[in-house]
């Protein structure tokens, strides 16, 4: 009994010893290959700094497809690394609508709606037979009194939900640090949206400026009334724009006058950035209102090309028509037989850009109206096209003839096919001054020549941050209301200002490549009695052999 005290002392000591420095030295293990669960080092910050409990309830509960069951399981493995990294991180699984029918559901549904929460609909496959189900592919997170919704599902234009799902499940870390973010974090960056040369209208730009609160302070700001009063002056416009970190501009239809382009000049000077939607052309769907539905679109002179030629850009007098397009739903019949039927309009070029930046990485189709093409020039500032035609596209000088004949009709074969042309391009880089060594139209302290480091995105079409209104309500931006197809414009337009005033990093976590591996249910289905013997049937046979083998050398051994 003595002689097995003394390793049973030892052995509860030694238990003892490494959960203490287990406690003390705790680690996880990625063994995937693609790093999926490995949180990043930007993440792993904004969870560190929650000093309080963070509550995420995840709607993705209940009898599920089995793509929704992956991207279940996919989000419970990233919410047990954030746990990990802060137990204050506290996660729930629920179906909101369990149990539930009829007006119960109704209710909980709109309850839902009320925090952006939108039900999906879903197939299950069992046995061959399809039925559909309601699910909630989002997740609500509270911290201090804060609440934001996370789409755990992305959009994507023409995929199927399994693409859907794969595409989903790469923003997974970072949907989740996004939203640790809005609730946690105090706004501190401030945006100046440009009203003063008949820009679009807040009710036009209402859904993209909502998206943006939800990150930054947000406010209106005028520079043109400084050439119309005379008690104000440029220096003092350019104090309180230096207030602001970033300027957009949202398709702007009066020419700038040179005070203005002055003072943005030294603004982006003094390290400022801006965005600049500007539309180079005059056209809107109102000028195919006639009896020949017929319209011409004419240059809009916006007096820029000289400030733009001194970056490194220039927007073309011309505009887009493109075999890659979006749809325009037009009305057919009368009275109460009217309806919409959509048809393919080549002026509503469709891109989407496969060149890995983290802006457009897993982007969807972004959608453009009557737009024009931008050259970049050199100047040694960096350029980087965000977005550009297809191949098989052409831009028609101004003025061009635009009529609704062309719905639904190829590109013509003798037409001249222009190379991919750009239609957002992003400049980064030390950018002299437009001003530099020319008369200047206003007083300014100490101007400044050359810059540091900043940026400029220019895009050739002031309608992509524009929303669709319905009886005075404005609609999702890149939602269209008439043949229900919903483009990436919003998700291009914020993952572009996140990253001209991202200081966390955090737009990096879109570069992450995951390989999600799906199961084809039917061919399973078909498979499946083949499969059922195997995984039944042969651990069986296994173990009856493995039975029988060891009774036959245990016979032996005492037959001899």
């Amino acid at each position: 009994m003595k002689q097995l005290l003394k390793p049973l002392v030892l052995l509860i000591l030694g238990l003892i010893a490494i959960n203490f420095l287990a406690s003390k030295w705790y680690t996880r293990i990625d063994l995937t290959k693609d790093q999926r669960y490995t949180i990043s080092p930007v993440a792993t910050n904004l969870a560190q700094q929650l000093d309080n409990t963070l509550v995420i309830d995840v709607f993705l509960d209940g009898e599920l497809p089995a793509e929704f069951r992956k991207l279940r399981s996919e989000t419970q493995q990233i919410l047990e690394e954030y746990s990990a990294i802060n137990p204050d991180i506290k996660y729930n699984f629920i179906n909101p609508i369990e149990d539930l029918e009829g007006t119960a559901v109704d209710q909980v549904t709109a309850k839902l709606a009320e925090y952006g929460i939108k039900p999906a609909m879903a197939t299950i496959k069992d046995g061959g037979k399809s039925t559909k189900a309601i699910v909630f592919p989002w997740a609500m997170l509270t911290y201090k009194g804060n609440i934001t919704s996370v789409p755990l599902l992305k959009t994507v234009a023409r995929a199927s939900t399994e693409e859907r799902v794969n595409s989903s499940i790469q923003q997974l870390e970072y949907q989740f640090a996004d939203g640790i973010k809005k609730v946690s974090t105090q706004k501190s960056q401030k945006i100046a949206m440009l009203r003063d040369s008949g820009e679009l209208s807040d009710l036009q730009l209402n859904d993209f400026i909502k998206s943006l609160q939800e990150y930054y302070r947000v406010a209106p700001f005028g520079i043109e009334f400084v050439t119309t009063n005379d008690s104000i002056n440029a220096q003092d416009v350019l104090n309180q724009l230096h207030n602001f970190d970033l300027v957009i501009d949202a398709k702007p239809t009066k020419a700038y006058s040179e005070t203005k382009k002055y003072v943005l000049d030294q603004y982006l000077m003094n390290g400022g950035k801006m965005l600049l939607a500007v539309d180079p052309i005059i056209f809107e769907n109102d000028s195919l209102a006639n009896l020949q539905g017929v319209g011409y679109g004419l240059n809009r002179d916006l007096q820029l090309d000289d400030m733009l030629f001194k970056y490194g850009l220039r927007l073309n007098a011309g505009i887009v028509k493109d075999e890659r397009s979006g749809f325009m739903a037009l009305a057919t019949g009368s009275g109460r037989n009217t309806q919409y039927d959509a048809f393919q309009w080549p002026y509503y070029p469709i891109s989407k850009s496969t060149d890995g930046h983290p802006i457009t990485k897993n982007l969807e189709e972004v959608k453009f109206e009557y737009t024009g093409t931008i050259d970049t020039l050199k100047n040694g500032i960096q350029k980087t096209v965000l977005l550009k035609t297809s191949p098989k596209s052409l831009v028609k000088i101004l003025p061009a003839r635009i009529s609704l004949e062309e719905l639904d009709q190829p590109l013509d074969p003798l037409a001249t096919l222009s190379p991919e042309q750009p239609l957002a391009v992003l400049a980064q880089g030390e950018f002299t001054s437009a001003y530099r060594n020319r008369v200047k139209p206003a007083t300014i302290t100490n101007p400044k020549d050359k810059s540091s480091n900043t940026s400029i995105v220019l895009i050739a079409d002031g309608d992509i941050m524009k929303n669709q209104i319905d009886r005075g309500q404005p609609q999702e931006l890149g939602y269209d209301l008439r043949t229900g197809a919903l483009y990436g414009n919003k998700e291009f337009l914020m993952n572009t200002v996140n990253y001209l005033l991202d200081d966390t990093g955090l737009i990096v976590l879109r570069s992450k490549n995951i390989t999600v591996p799906f199961l084809d249910i039917e061919k399973s289905y078909e498979e499946r009695t083949q499969w059922q013997v195997i995984n039944v049937m042969l651990p069986l046979v296994l173990l009856g052999i493995f039975g029988w083998l060891f009774q036959y050398l245990r016979k032996r051994k005492y037959q001899r």
